[in-house]
């Protein structure tokens, strides 16, 4: 764990000679104290976005969006309605709902219906967007939908339904069924099974060795979470040319609302260049990319073995359950994860925009300044804890910026026996190294709280221990290349609180309240653990 020291008195300041760091001026709270964990009092209720008195005055309907008993009725009546009686309704869910700044609010839904007749059951995925008023709801679907649904036109998936896409004008809101999605209009013929059947006909022979020839494909969605992108994954279907042999590819598919996508191909390739000429000791998979289809906004990369394990056996550890033979043990996988960020931060690949920690910041006070329009009390005290930590990332020193992941955690680290590999590549950037470590540590330090907690809340060192055995191992991989271990710290502390108050901020905007309470005890607890600056 990064080590807390605690203030030094004034008396002794003047015999070291250390300046100690200043609070921010204007603080909207004092800052934190050690041993203060805890004491803002934001908990429970005080910070559920629904809550707000200013969140429902803006948009009154949120409170049926929100109800999954009141969404059945109007996802039965609006999608199926009268030209489709045969089906019910059996099951309504919600599955995430995320507050859009000056947009709405987007919700999805998982739905079970049955057809009375046939007795099939389908579980098609509707999405919502509340607005704040008509005429933004309307706008919306004749501008980003309506296209959509002209497309989807003779498509199956919608074949159950009345409409795909229809507006309920006392909610000022929208249903629609997936794959229409306006943010993501490329989900429409990513999806379709034949129109990516005959895209791999082309784009399978050219990026492998060998050919195949593509019969079908069928696709499945695997991650839909983060609005404007989406992860699919095609089970592609055919023979080796001139024989009667089957064969099955697994290739996955990114899609965007930009051209995020086209770096996919060069990183790929510089890296797997990288490792082959590092040696064995470093070698990790790095999924190749098949292709990019600016048209489509869609990148192919090839399926590499593995999965991510670490928050797995981080639970099953706490929890005194035995370690998976064959596998990595869970501290080896942790130096595996520090090599892999050593490996990148040393390629030397200058591909990636240009990502300051004044960039993250800027992002953060915007993305607090609109908290406090509805949740003010929670804003302020973001605020104060945001201003505490740009003073102190002021009197630090930067470090020289390369090559990093820009979205590096124990999650996109992926292992199978004693192999790992590496993938997501959407947010690669050159920003200082400490961006990629204080990421990792920050997703590290949120797993384990949530380890200890299922672990019937047991106090237990282990994740602080892997927090600081992957920063000693960096350190030593990283060598002489590093000039000051304790600046590095610093700068890795800096970055570990960007990543929790984005975090905090994220949660807010999802509606995750036991999620955001989380964030904010731990960071309480890390504000108070900044390492002081003696250098």
């Amino acid at each position: 764990m990064l080590r807390a020291i605690p203030p030094t008195p004034p008396e002794a300041q003047a015999a070291t000679g250390r300046t100690e760091l200043q609070p921010a001026p204007k603080l909207a709270q004092p800052p934190v104290q050690a041993g203060q964990a805890g004491r803002s009092g934001l908990r429970g209720e005080r910070l559920d976005l629904l809550n707000s008195q200013a969140f429902r005055e803006e948009f009154p309907s949120a409170a049926i969006a929100f109800d999954p008993a009141a969404m059945r009725e109007q996802i039965q009546a609006t999608l199926f309605g009268k030209a489709r009686p045969n089906y019910t309704i059996e099951k309504c869910e919600l599955d995430q709902a995320t507050y859009l700044p000056r947009e709405g609010v987007a919700l999805r839904y998982e739905v079970v219906a049955k057809d009375r007749i046939t007795l099939q059951t389908i579980q098609p995925m509707v999405v919502g967007m509340v607005f704040a008023n008509q005429l933004r709801c309307a706008l919306y679907m004749r501008d980003k939908l309506a296209p959509l649904v002209e497309l989807m036109r003779g498509r199956p998936e919608i074949t159950p339904f009345a409409t795909p896409a229809a507006i309920i004008e006392p909610l000022n809101m929208i249903l629609h069924v997936f794959p229409i999605d306006g943010e993501l209009p490329a989900l429409v013929p990513a999806t379709d099974p034949q129109h990516m059947a005959e895209l791999f006909r082309e784009a399978l022979p050219e990026a492998h060795d060998s050919a195949l020839e593509v019969e079908r494909c069928k696709v499945e969605l695997v991650d839909y979470a983060r609005r404007y992108r989406a992860v699919l994954r095609y089970q592609v279907d055919g023979k080796q040319p001139g024989t009667s042999r089957a064969e099955r590819r697994t290739v996955y598919g990114k899609v965007f609302t930009d051209n995020t996508g086209a770096l996919a191909g060069p990183v790929t390739a510089a890296l797997r260049e990288r490792l082959q000429n590092i040696g064995a000791r470093y070698r990790f998979d790095v999924p190749r990319t098949l292709a990019w289809r600016p048209d489509m906004q869609l990148v192919l990369l090839e399926a590499i073995p593995g999965e991510p394990v670490i928050s797995d056996l981080l639970k099953a550890r706490l929890r005194g359950k035995p370690a998976t033979p064959g596998m990595l043990s869970l501290e080896e996988m942790i130096d595996v994860c520090a090599q892999v960020a050593a490996t990148l931060h040393t390629s030397e690949i200058k591909l990636g925009r240009r990502r300051s920690l004044d960039d993250d910041l800027a992002t953060l006070r915007q993305g607090f300044a609109d908290m406090a329009r509805y949740s003010p009390e929670l804003a302020g005290r973001l605020i104060g804890w945001l201003e505490q930590l740009s003073a102190y990332a002021e009197q630090s020193d930067s470090l020289q910026a390369g090559f990093c992941h820009g979205d590096f955690t124990y999650t996109q680290l992926i292992f199978e026996g004693k192999q790992a590999g590496l993938v997501d590549f959407d947010s690669v950037c050159q920003a200082e190294p400490a961006l990629d470590l204080g990421h990792f540590l920050a997703y590290l330090r949120v797993a384990g709280l949530k380890a200890q907690k299922l672990a019937d809340g047991t106090s237990a060192p282990l994740a602080d221990d892997l927090r600081e055995r992957f920063l000693r191992t960096y350190t030593r991989e990283m060598g002489s290349r590093i000039d000051d271990a304790e600046r590095l710290r610093v700068r890795v502390a800096v970055y570990q609180m960007v990543s929790l108050l984005r975090r905090a901020l994220r949660s807010w905007q999802k509606f995750k309240g036991s999620r955001l309470e989380n964030a904010i005890e731990i960071i309480e607890e890390e504000m108070a653990c900044l390492p002081q600056l003696d250098y």
